[in-house]
């Protein structure tokens, strides 16, 4: 067996953030009265989008996150007359509690357990992450959860990597694979940290970068013929 170690990332991965997140907007759009429209997700989508990406470059911090994402949202939406502080810290408490699974995510995690072990790599934020995770099926599973917020570094850093082998005893890179669906995190941090990537594409988009993945794949299901589940 060439792997003994996985590294799966959480959101788009196994975890149905996009649901989660209509979910929780949709929730705090009621509770602050704010009209919803068709196309609100897709909005808010397109500025979280550009924030992350932002912050996967060392160019915004979390505690930046949390308080210049709705403000720019509201700015797009022309909604002036909401805190977008408050507005923040109520939309995470509505998020930490939702933690759908994306289909085949429990059956593929437990056949990897009982061959692997198995870390969670997260570029998240701990008041979401955590209380997800601790009501999770999937919890008992994992041996660690590595959450961004809690160590200072995010995917691509090398410095999530060395702390996540770090845990684990520094295996060999050649004995490691990171799973996610974001090939300028997931991917490219694994690709520059010497592992095997294996990147879950569901809409088999076209890959823009230069980024190469050891694998690609388009359902969680493939998995088996990758690991010989």
């Amino acid at each position: 067996m060439k792997y003994t170690t996985i590294l799966f990332d959480a959101d788009g991965t196994l975890y149905d953030f996009d649901k989660a997140a209509v979910e929780a907007l949709k929730s705090n759009f009621e509770k602050y009265k704010i009209t919803w429209n068709e196309n609100t997700f897709e909005i808010y989508e397109s500025v979280n989008k550009k924030i992350w990406d932002d912050f996967e470059k060392g160019l915004i911090t979390t505690s930046e996150i949390k308080t210049e994402r709705f403000k720019r949202f509201f700015e797009v939406i022309d909604v002036s007359n909401i805190d977008s502080i408050e507005f923040s810290k109520d939309y995470l408490e509505f998020l930490s509690q939702n933690n759908y699974l994306l289909p085949g995510a429990e059956e593929i995690v437990k056949l990897c357990f009982e061959k692997y072990e198995l870390v969670i790599i997260t570029n998240g934020l701990a008041s979401v992450q955590n209380p997800r995770f601790k009501t999770s099926e999937l919890r008992k599973y994992f041996k660690h959860i590595v959450i961004s917020e809690e160590i200072g570094f995010a995917k691509p850093k090398k410095e999530i990597f060395d702390f996540t082998f770090n845990l684990l005893n520094n295996p060999e890179k050649e004995s490691a694979i990171i799973i996610g669906d974001n090939l300028t995190s997931d991917i490219k941090g694994g690709v520059n940290y010497g592992i095997d990537t294996c990147w879950i594409n569901p809409t088999k988009a076209e890959n823009p970068t230069e980024i190469v993945p050891t694998f690609e794949i388009s359902d969680l299901k493939e998995l088996k013929k990758i690991l010989i589940l």
